[in-house]
């Protein structure tokens, strides 16, 4: 296709070329001879000397249809070479059209795809925001949730230990209480005893036996504490006192000879009760009398265990 292209344009130049040499030499074959004119030595006479008009002869009949051939040529060759470049512009139109709406259509895609981008880039980044912002609020909550724990912590470490504190008053002021009341009871006691001995030595005879059993109620009541101070210091020997603040009192129910029968426990805290019954049963039996009145008083002994005793 392209030697054709290339070939078809060639022909024609050389044709049209060909006729023009043609026409020219037919131009000088045909044109007639103009005569010449002597000149003479006379006055010049203004005039104008026209040369005779002569016809060229006819064209045969094979010269004209030649040419009439020769002319139907040039104009098929021209109407061809015409629709030749019609169809060759027809064609570069046809391409400048299809090439301009592929880049058309390929401006549209590009752009497309360059919003179909930006939609994409634009839903990441608001995507991203909103994780940023899901997360900085979950931080923010659990911040919040850690601080509120916090306060709340020290807060009931502060009530525990202002109840510690109420409790180990209020244990302090009881204990206090019980020392002066059992230094009170010792001291009445012994004011009693006194009493009684002086009285017994101030006393004639004749009052002797009627003081007797004044006497031995004081001497069973000596025996007693005395046992009892006994009692306490065993169980305090072998108690062992948990690391924990807190106390309990048990009652101990004793048969003649110091036998524990039994423990009761009258209140207090869980570890102080199990560590003091383990101390009771431990010290069985108790220390004991044979005084009839002192075996009756520690028939029943009660007792608190509290971290005082160590002290």
């Amino acid at each position: 296709m392209s030697d054709k292209k290339k070939t078809l344009p060639i022909i024609l130049s050389v044709v049209l070329h060909l006729a023009l040499i043609g026409a020219i030499v037919w131009k000088f074959i045909w044109e007639p001879n103009i005569p010449e004119h002597k000149y003479v030595d006379a006055p010049i006479q203004a005039r104008i000397a026209q040369a005779p008009k002569t016809n060229p002869p006819p064209p045969s009949a094979d010269e004209e249809k030649k040419r009439e051939e020769k002319k139907r040529e040039e104009e098929r060759l021209k109407k061809q070479q015409q629709e030749k470049e019609r169809l060759e512009k027809l064609k570069r139109e046809k391409e400048l059209a299809e090439q301009k709406a592929k880049e058309k259509a390929a401006a549209e895609q590009r752009a497309k795809e360059q919003a179909e981008l930006e939609r994409k880039k634009k839903l990441a980044l608001e995507k991203k925001l909103e994780e940023e912002k899901r997360k900085k609020e979950e931080a923010e909550k659990k911040r919040l949730a850690e601080e509120k724990r916090k306060k709340e912590e020290a807060e009931r470490k502060r009530k525990e230990e202002a109840e510690k504190k109420r409790l180990a008053e209020e244990k302090r002021k009881k204990e206090e209480a019980e020392r002066k009341k059992r230094e009170e009871a010792e001291r009445k006691r012994q004011e009693e005893i006194e009493r009684l001995q002086k009285e017994l030595a101030a006393e004639d005879g004749e009052f002797f036996d009627a003081m007797e059993g004044d006497v031995k109620k004081a001497q069973a009541l000596t025996e007693l504490e005395k046992l009892k101070a006994q009692i306490r210091s065993k169980l305090v020997r072998l108690w062992n006192k948990p690391s924990v603040p807190g106390s309990c009192t048990i009652t101990i129910k004793t048969a003649p000879g110091g036998v524990v029968l039994d423990t009761i426990i009258v209140g207090g805290d869980d570890v102080y009760c199990q560590t003091g019954i383990a101390a009771i049963n431990r010290a069985s039996p108790l220390p004991y009398s044979d005084n009839p009145d002192v075996i009756e008083e520690l028939r029943t002994i009660t007792f608190t265990f509290d971290p005082s005793l160590k002290d």
